[in-house]
Order: C-alpha cells, then structure tokens, then sequence
C-alpha cells in the first residue's frame, strides 16, 4: 500500500478572519468549506489556486496549538509580488541568500500572524531578479 497525495495540513489559529485575510488575500487561497465542529472549533478548509493539499484553519486549542504547524513549503511564481504582498499585510519575509538564483530555485520562510511557519519556493524556471538595496 501506498500513499497517493498529500490531502491537508493542519494549521492552528487564534482569529481565522484574520487568517482569511492572510490566506486568502494575500496568498490567494479559496474557501473550500467553512464549518464548526462542536468538539474542535472552527474548521475552515482552504486550497491554492493551483490546487494541490489543502489547509485546514482549525481553532488553537491545547491539542492544535497557534503556531505549532511547520515545514510546509507554498510554491509562488513570483516571489517579490508575494514577498510585497506579506510585508504589506505586516508579515516579514526571510530571503535565503544561499538559495538566489540557484538551480533549486528561490527559497524564502514567513510566519503568519499566529507563528506557524511556511517556505516559499519560486521554482528556476521562473526566473528571479532580486535588486540589493
């Protein structure tokens, strides 16, 4: 037996309007679902715009803790629009110097506003000019 995809990642929150805000309006995700679940809270699935595993915004309790998900990693096609996106929601968004214009790709983390943590990846096919200041 094998597994055949990834379906979803648990992501804890404490305010999943604001969540909504980052995911959504920033990101570009969609509401798939949005229901309460009487023993775990709200659950709010979500999915990129390119499909692939959804998130699940779940309510922070003492089994899903605020900022308790990491290592998952959101492929952009543009990292600077996405990186402008973040700083202009509040968020700030680590760069990988080591990772610039490398045959992996570009690679940069963030935090959303509860502290779960996320890569970014713009693939090398995309290419990628980052201007140092």
């Amino acid at each position: 037996m094998t597994v055949s995809r990834i379906a979803s990642i648990t992501v804890p929150v404490t305010s999943h309007d604001r969540a909504v805000g980052l995911y959504q309006g920033v990101l570009g995700f969609s509401v798939i679902s949005d229901r309460t679940n009487t023993e775990r809270g709200r659950e709010l699935h979500m999915t990129a715009p390119g499909g692939g595993a959804a998130i699940i915004l779940v309510s922070a309790s003492k089994q899903h803790r605020a900022g308790s998900a990491h290592g998952g990693a959101l492929q952009v096609r543009d990292m600077l629009e996405v990186v402008e996106g973040l700083a202009n929601a509040g968020i700030n968004v680590t760069i990988t110097v080591q990772h610039l214009n490398t045959e992996a790709g570009v690679w940069a983390e963030f935090q959303d506003y509860d502290g779960n943590s996320w890569m970014l990846w713009q693939p090398a096919e995309h290419p990628f000019a980052l201007i140092a200041a």
